[in-house]
């Protein structure tokens, strides 16, 4: 029995739904985070991971974002921002982390913490350049966040020719457990 050209439409169409709604329903890579988090939760954790392991791979005698744990200090520093600019770099992560809207504008058929480090930094690369505004705005938010927390670690003071904060009498301090005791005492 042959199928009518509007069957064939409406079958085609409905399988092609059905495919669309597999790669948005794709779960990305879900970590599991060192310790709690205060703002993110695992899923947008990892794709923070994600993102800070593409943009700081380390090499050449420096350390990865993995190993600096870029992502749970993020997520202290994130935990520190509006309700709502929290909410709005959640949805950012989700979208990147997304293979539908992946697949429709980067080519990449797979959720973003699932590809390889190659393929996401060519994908971070394309929503710094990309025409849609919401891109490149979340692009440039995440590019901050995680430059600012890798460069901004101890262990890379000297490899950005630091020398460090200036010690203002802290060496000399007492340590915190005295400052409490001090306070409560007041």
């Amino acid at each position: 029995m042959a199928l009518s050209r509007r069957a064939l439409l409406l079958t085609g169409s409905a399988a092609l739904l059905a495919g669309a709604g597999g790669l948005a329903l794709w779960p990305g890579l879900t970590r599991t985070p060192p310790g709690p988090l205060r703002s993110l939760d695992a899923r947008t954790w990892s794709v923070l991971a994600s993102v800070a392991q593409a943009m700081c791979p380390g090499g050449d005698g420096l350390p990865s974002a993995d190993e600096l744990d870029i992502a749970s200090a993020l997520d202290l520093t994130i935990s520190t921002l509006h309700a709502a600019d929290q909410a709005e770099l959640k949805q950012g992560l989700l979208l990147l982390d997304n293979a539908l809207p992946g697949l429709l504008l980067d080519g990449r058929a797979q959720p973003f913490s699932r590809a390889d480090v190659d393929v996401r930094a060519a994908t971070l690369l394309g929503w710094r350049t990309s025409r849609i505004g919401v891109r490149r705005q979340v692009f440039k938010a995440l590019r901050g966040l995680v430059m600012a927390a890798y460069w901004g670690h101890p262990r890379l003071y000297a490899a950005a020719g630091y020398p460090g904060p200036p010690d203002f009498g802290q060496a000399q301090a007492p340590p915190d457990d005295l400052l409490a005791l001090a306070e409560v005492s007041l």
